[in-house]
C-alpha cells in the first residue's frame, strides 16, 4: 500500500489501519523524517514498511518513487492519494501564487499519483485507488473557495476514473472527510489562516473534529468493499443529504455564513 502526505495525521492512521490488515506500507511524503517515523510505527506491527520523500507537485519524483516501491515491495496494489493542504479566506483577496499552491498539490498530486502507480497498480491480481476530496468537495462553502475547487476536482475525477476503470480488477474510491483534527491547519494560507490554525488548536476542536483514526478505519473498509465513496462525519454526511435535498441551493450557506461572520465594510 502507497500512502501519500505518510508522515502525519489522516497519512500516518491510514498507514496504521492498513498495517493492522497485513498490507506492507510505503510512506511518502515530503518531509522524509516524518515519514521514517510513520515507516518505524508501521514495522513494530509486523509488517515492511519504505520510506520515500517526495513532492507530490513533481511527476517525474512520484513516476521515480512507483519505481522504488516496486523495487521494494515487488508490485503495489493500494494507493492512497492522501497529500494535501488548505486555505482559508476569500476569494478575492487570494493571491494567485495560492491558488496554484493549492491546486498543483491538492488536484495536480492526485492525478501524479494516479499516473505514476496505474502501471504497478494495473498489473496487480487486485488493485484499488482512494483519492481524499472533502465535504467542501461535495458543496462549496465561502471563504474556502480555493480548497472547494481543488476538492470538487478530486471528486470529479475520482468518479470519472472510477467509471472508466470499472472492467479492470482496479477500484476507486473517492473520501469527503468532514473537519478532522490534524496538522493541516497550521499549513494553511489565506486571510484566514490564523483563525483556521486557531479554530484547529482550540480545546473545543475535540468536540467538532474527529480523530484522523475515524477517516482511516473507513479507508480500509471502503477497499475491502470497493465503496464508490464514503463520507465521514456528522458534519460531512449532514453536507451530503443538503446537497440532495436541496440541490444548487449553496446561496443560503452564503447567506448564513454572512450573517455569522459578516463581511468586513470597505
Amino acid at each position: 500500500a502507497v500512502v501519500t502526505g505518510a508522515g502525519s495525521g489522516i497519512g500516518r492512521a491510514t498507514c496504521e489501519a492498513l498495517a493492522r490488515r497485513g498490507a506492507h506500507v510505503a510512506a511518502v511524503d515530503v518531509s522524509e523524517p516524518r515519514a521514517a517515523e510513520t515507516a518505524d510505527l508501521v514495522r513494530s506491527l509486523g509488517v515492511r514498511s519504505s520510506v520515500h520523500e517526495a513532492d507530490v507537485r513533481d511527476l517525474a519524483r512520484m513516476e521515480s518513487v512507483a519505481e522504488e516501491v516496486v523495487d521494494s515491495h515487488g508490485g503495489c496494489n493500494i494507493l492512497v492519494n492522501n497529500a494535501g493542504v488548505t486555505s482559508a479566506g476569500g476569494f478575492e483577496d487570494d493571491s494567485l501564487e495560492d491558488l496554484h499552491w493549492i491546486v498543483d498539490i491538492n488536484v495536480w498530486g492526485v492525478v501524479h499519483g494516479c499516473r505514476a502507480f496505474l502501471p504497478a497498480l494495473r498489473a496487480a491480481d487486485e488493485a484499488h485507488i482512494v483519492n481524499l476530496s472533502s465535504m467542501v468537495g461535495l458543496l462549496g462553502l465561502p471563504d474556502n473557495v480555493a480548497y472547494s475547487l481543488t476538492k470538487g476536482a478530486v471528486r470529479s475525477f475520482s468518479e470519472g476514473l472510477r467509471s472508466e476503470l470499472i472492467t479492470t480488477d482496479v477500484g476507486v474510491t473517492v473520501v469527503f472527510p468532514g473537519a478532522i483534527r490534524t496538522d493541516i491547519t497550521n499549513s494553511a494560507r489565506g486571510t484566514h489562516a490564523d483563525r483556521l490554525a486557531d479554530m484547529g488548536g482550540s480545546r473545543l476542536a475535540p468536540l467538532f473534529m474527529r480523530k484522523p483514526s475515524a477517516v482511516a478505519r473507513r479507508i480500509v473498509s471502503a477497499i475491502e468493499h470497493d465503496r464508490a465513496r464514503v463520507t465521514v462525519g456528522p458534519d460531512a454526511r449532514a453536507v451530503d443529504l443538503l446537497t440532495r435535498v436541496f440541490p444548487g441551493r449553496s446561496g443560503l450557506v452564503g447567506r448564513l455564513a454572512s450573517r455569522i461572520d459578516p463581511p468586513e465594510s470597505a
